[in-house]
């Protein structure tokens, strides 16, 4: 009766709506620290958070090569995968059970007897078998009380569930990348190349869904009236009573339920209705992602501007900007078409173009300060209008956009030879990429290097535009030059409402 599936049940039909991407970049070292970098990058991470840092180089650094980097970030703050397991393990399948015709214990397996039983109490009316006739029609009243009472209990927490989860967002990133950088005094050069993907889920159980699915028990309950008021008449020895209440229940006809344009009824004839045996549910689920491909080139040079060297860098950057949106039906029609998340596919080109300054405070060079804007120039991408997976009657859901829009973060950092301390700052409030909060972080971190051979990193990220508050780790190794990085983050409250982990290979010689 109704399809199980991972998020459990769905969203209705999307309205046009302008999206964003988050300031996020996902290198082991940063994301270690917080995902700071702005003032404190190293060398091959500078183009991810600021091209001027290419200028502010260690003195030892030739060169850096970064290959490959890995990072994968899962965002579930509503901690909708839960209730969706739940539902799925549980609730759902206990609800189906209810409406199974082969299961000795179901709905209609009781309805089934029930209207046996007072068919046959009919017939042996004013008879000798009306007795024991009228007996089996209560017992058979207990056990379709008993499926009823099932049912009521499963409709309210499938209903609760679902209200729960309705709206909740679910999202996740992949981001791969590679780097070459170079310093020089003269002019500092880098060529990086990045894979992004963004997608965001969610789920809107509708109100029509809603109000059928709490439509059962009420239905069931004046069907058992009506069963009763036929044992009653029986036992009031009351035969023409009896008739009109075997005719009302043999005619058994529940209220009207309003479902948008459409009206159906649990019960028909004394019976489960069709509508309500296998029922049409117009729940659906959305996926909006969208994936960014680019290859940047990075140049850098320190001035000296009020006696003080401070370095300026841009990236330059061609952009292939993939759009996909999907929305399907839970319960989905035999005979509708697939339709595939690739299916919706637009992609686009664009040039873009990143912006950082940084310089010291002090003449010791300990402290840093930093300041970028990352896509200075702003475009907006549609994503498709699709047609509804699963709907036979080729619905099609709205599209909408999604916006690449400046971000503007600040940075500071404290360095000493066996210690480095980090924090950046969002300077703006970054929209959603579709459905979850808005970010604006702020993110602090420390890593401590042992020897110039192995580092340890630890940070802590939080949202001030929502309520996320993430804690990470992270570790790496540096032999001869060639480092080995892993970082982990979690949500500090619940590591189930977002986890991410990055991993890289990286060689400065």
């Amino acid at each position: 009766m109704l399809k199980r599936s991972l998020l459990g049940s769905a969203v209705l039909l999307a309205s046009s709506y302008a999206t964003a991407t988050p300031f996020m970049p996902m290198d082991a070292r940063g994301l270690a620290m917080g995902n700071t970098g702005v003032a404190s990058a190293k060398l091959a991470h500078a183009p991810a958070y600021n091209p001027s840092l290419l200028s502010q180089a260690e003195s030892s650094d030739d060169f850096a090569l970064l290959f490959p980097q890995i990072g994968v970030n899962v965002a579930d703050e509503a901690e909708l995968f839960d209730t969706a397991d739940y539902l799925d393990e549980e609730v759902i399948p206990e609800f189906d059970s209810l409406f199974d015709d082969s299961a000795s214990d179901s709905l209609p397996t009781a309805i089934d007897n029930l209207n046996a039983a007072a068919d046959q109490l009919q017939s042996d009316l004013g008879g000798p078998n009306q007795a024991a006739s009228n007996q089996a029609l209560k017992n058979e009243i207990a056990n379709t009380q008993d499926a009823v009472s099932r049912l009521n209990s499963s409709v309210n927490e499938l209903d609760s569930s679902l209200q729960t989860i309705s709206g909740n967002p679910v999202r996740g990133r992949l981001g791969l990348a590679a780097g070459l950088a170079v310093p020089n005094d003269v002019l500092a050069f880098a060529i990086s190349a990045r894979v992004d993907g963004n997608a965001s889920a969610r789920t809107l159980y509708s109100d029509s869904d809603s109000t059928l699915l709490t439509s059962y028990a009420p239905a069931a309950s004046g069907y058992l009236d009506a069963a009763k008021a036929l044992t009653d008449a029986v036992d009031e020895n009351n035969p023409g009573a009896a008739t009109i209440a075997y005719n009302d229940l043999d005619n058994y006809k529940s209220d009207d339920i309003e479902l948008g344009d459409d009206t159906t009824q649990i019960f028909q004839g004394g019976e489960l209705s069709d509508s309500a045996s296998d029922p049409a549910l117009n729940s659906r689920v959305q996926v909006v992602a969208i994936g960014i491909a680019e290859v940047g080139l990075s140049l850098s040079r320190e001035f000296v501007i009020a006696d003080k060297p401070v370095a300026i860098g841009i990236t330059p950057k061609l952009q292939q900007v993939a759009t996909y949106h999907y929305v399907g039906q839970v319960d989905e029609e035999d005979n509708a078409p697939d339709v595939e998340l690739e299916d919706s596919e637009r992609t686009s080109n664009h040039i873009n173009l990143d912006i950082g300054t940084s310089f010291y405070v002090d003449p010791q060079e300990r402290l840093r300060v930093g300041i970028v804007i990352q896509d200075l120039i702003s475009k907006d991408f549609e994503y498709a209008e699709v047609a509804v997976d699963g709907d036979a009657d080729g619905e099609v859901a709205a599209g909408g956009k999604v916006s690449l829009k400046p971000k503007l973060r600040a940075g500071v950092a404290y360095t000493r030879d066996w210690y480095n301390l980090a924090a950046d700052l969002d300077l703006t409030e970054n929209e959603a990429l579709a459905f979850e909060d808005p970010t604006q972080y702020l993110s602090v971190g420390g890593e401590v290097d042992l020897a110039g051979w192995a580092q340890l990193r630890a940070g802590l990220r939080t949202n001030l535009a929502g309520e996320s508050n993430v804690v990470s780790l992270g570790a790496g190794v540096s032999p001869f030059g060639v480092h080995f990085d892993l970082a982990a983050m979690m949500d500090i409250s619940d590591p189930e409402k977002e986890l991410g982990l990055a991993l890289e290979t990286g060689f400065y010689f």
